[in-house]
């Protein structure tokens, strides 16, 4: 069936309980990145970082709970709530908010590829040192190679259907909770843990501690992806509500404890020498063995994680084209339901950033420009929504004190975010180049909005558009959440 006579809604096959496996394989940033945060500025530092986002992403759900309610029909998650609370004040926003959002969720593709292709190779082919070819100074060898293969196969996945990638996602997610268990918690009952292990050594003081929060904030930040599948549930209200509730909670207990548990029983040394397997090494170390079992496991949830993130970035850019802010060509269905175009577009982008960076750090850099750019937006989309649109129905409100805790939380965002972006070399592997590229990426997806406003659909562009739709009215009275 061709993609234009597939279907044009998204399926709700959805329970809450999917969202939260869907978005559990976010816990991965545990393994991406933590190891090189720990490395960076010292155990006690890092879960201060880890407790301190885990808190606002928590706050941050809640907020974005209320306004998934408000637009239930309408893909593309948290950017969707950004495009329409800012287009009555500056519409040239949405696009940058949109696509910065896209960004956030398509660059990880290759750079959760990369820490599972580097966890293969220690485990399985530490003779595998050969470089493939060199392109813009950056080598292509052994564990790009593994990120592109799993690239393509988590995106054909996601194009045969998001029921496919959920089912995967149960095979391998109760495993995966199980060895953070045990990582989080082993080392306490084993007595193989050391409060003199844990060090604070922050050399670049608190430009440098804000620089690792704004790199370390995707990881954490990324359980909202819940959000995105809003549509697809069975019922939007409370489905949406107990997914974004439910892995947000879990973020905080995972990432406040298995920092604090993996440095007190390995020591700094250990974790900045294994910045990716230094969980396999906690696991061996109390077990005595399992090293093939654990890293099967936690490669496994490294691919769970890029099929949830090829699944929120190809419906991203779906809902930014359905929003008349891209290009018509993603605004397209297959007939499995899902917006194959998009994922497709999706991998492409990412086999070319793989060959072009290839660190996983300085591939954060790039992506998280534009993506805590569109958590902020949305963040703010909250308030402008509460004050322009007090009548719409939100079958989920919260109370007013929810009010100033998102000026807060977007306070916060925005200073994390011009820190980091302004001293990229604090994080140790990223620089000019890469925050350059966060910024171009942003551009292209304005160029794409000029395109479909002045080519596609003939239509002036406008520094502001009138909303004139009105939501349905509806018999369901909205509950106060606190």
């Amino acid at each position: 069936m061709s993609e234009q006579n597939s279907s044009t809604h998204l399926q709700k096959s959805l329970r809450w309980y999917h969202g939260f496996l869907l978005a559990l394989p976010i816990a991965c940033g545990l393994i991406i990145s933590v190891g090189y945060l720990i490395g960076a500025i010292g155990a006690i530092p890092a879960a201060l970082i880890c407790l301190i986002l885990s808190v606002v992403a928590l706050l941050q759900n809640k907020l974005f709970s209320e306004m998934a309610t408000m637009f239930p029909d309408k893909a593309g998650g948290i950017a969707t709530f950004a495009i329409e609370a800012w287009k009555p004040y500056f519409a040239p926003i949405a696009p940058i908010a949109a696509f910065g959002y896209w960004c956030g969720w398509a660059l990880v593709l290759s750079l959760v590829g990369l820490t599972l292709g580097s966890l293969v190779q220690a485990e399985w082919f530490p003779e595998a040192t050969w470089t493939l070819f060199t392109f813009a100074g950056v080598g292509f060898g052994f564990p790009h190679l593994v990120s592109a293969i799993a690239i393509v196969l988590c995106t054909a996945l996601n194009v045969a259907g998001i029921r496919v990638a959920v089912k995967f996602n149960q095979v391998i997610g109760v495993a995966f909770i199980v060895v953070l268990g045990v990582i989080a918690l082993g080392p306490f009952v084993t007595g193989h843990w050391s409060f003199g292990n844990l060090t604070w050594h922050v050399e670049g003081g608190w430009k440098s501690f804000v620089v690792w929060m704004y790199v370390s904030a995707w990881a954490i930040y990324g359980s909202e992806l819940c959000a995105i599948f809003a549509p697809e549930y069975k019922d939007t209200t409370r489905d949406t509500s107990r997914a974004l509730n439910s892995i947000a909670l879990f973020m905080v207990g995972a990432y406040t404890l298995v920092p604090i548990a993996a440095a007190g029983q390995l020591g700094e040394s250990v974790i900045a020498t294994n910045p990716i397997t230094y969980g396999v090494v906690a696991v061996q170390q109390m077990s005595g063995g399992l090293s093939n079992v654990i890293t099967a496991i936690l490669c496994g949830a490294l691919f769970l994680s890029m099929i949830s993130s090829s699944a929120d970035a190809g419906r991203a850019l779906y809902g930014i084209a359905s929003e008349k802010m891209s290009i018509k060509q993603f605004d397209q269905l297959n007939r499995n339901g899902v917006p194959s175009r998009a994922l497709w577009v999706t991998m492409i982008v990412n086999l070319v950033i793989l060959a072009v960076i290839g660190n996983p750090v300085a591939i954060l850099i790039a992506s998280n420009l534009g993506y805590i750019l569109a958590i902020t937006l949305a963040v703010i989309a909250f308030l402008l929504l509460r004050r322009d649109r007090k009548d719409w129905p939100r079958p989920i409100k919260l109370s007013n004190v929810w009010i100033p805790i998102a000026f807060v939380v977007a306070g916060f965002n925005v200073f994390i975010l011009m820190v980091g972006i302004l001293n990229p070399g604090l994080s140790y592997s990223g620089g000019v180049k890469e925050v350059l590229l966060g910024i171009g990426l942003l551009l292209v997806g304005v160029v794409l909005y000029v395109y479909r406003k002045l080519v596609q659909d003939r239509e002036p562009l406008v520094w502001r558009e009138t909303i004139i739709e009105q939501p349905l009215a509806t018999s369901a009275a909205s509950k106060e959440v606190r």
